[in-house]
C-alpha cells in the first residue's frame, strides 16, 4: 500500500505537469513505495502515461519531467511511458512490473464530496 502523502505528493505532481501543457492520463507508482520497504532515502519510481510519448521522447519533454519532480518533491523519479504502450507493450520488464504491483494515480482522484456538501 502505497503512503498516502505519497499520492498526494504524486498527485501535485501530475497536476503540475497537467498546468504545463502536458496531458497526463495517470501516474503509476512501483518499486518500494508499493512494497512497503522504504526508508528516509527511498525515491518514488513514476511511470508517467501521456498520449505524447507514444511517438518518439523529446529531450525537453524529459526534461520538464524531471524539473517538474525536483519542483514538487525531489524523491520521484519520472519514466516516460506512451498511453499506446502502456496499453500495448509486451517487451518492455519496466511496463510489465508496473502492470502488475502498480499502484495507479490519476489526477482526478479527489475524494468524492460528502452528501451533504454536494450542490
Amino acid at each position: 500500500m502505497v503512503d498516502e502523502s505519497v499520492v498526494t505528493s504524486v498527485r501535485r505532481y501530475l497536476r503540475t505537469l497537467a498546468r504545463f501543457g502536458m496531458v497526463v492520463r495517470a501516474g503509476i507508482v512501483f518499486g518500494s513505495q508499493v512494497h512497503g520497504n522504504v526508508n528516509a532515502w527511498s525515491d518514488v519510481d513514476l511511470l508517467v502515461i501521456s498520449p505524447r510519448f507514444d511517438g518518439p521522447v523529446s529531450r525537453r519533454d524529459v526534461d520538464l519531467l524531471w524539473r517538474v519532480a525536483a519542483q514538487v518533491d525531489s524523491r520521484i523519479e519520472p519514466v516516460p511511458c506512451g498511453e499506446q504502450q502502456w496499453m500495448e507493450d509486451d517487451w518492455s520488464t519496466l511496463v510489465e512490473v508496473a502492470r502488475r504491483e502498480g499502484h495507479t494515480i490519476t489526477v482526478h482522484d479527489d475524494p468524492p464530496a460528502s452528501p451533504a456538501t454536494t450542490p
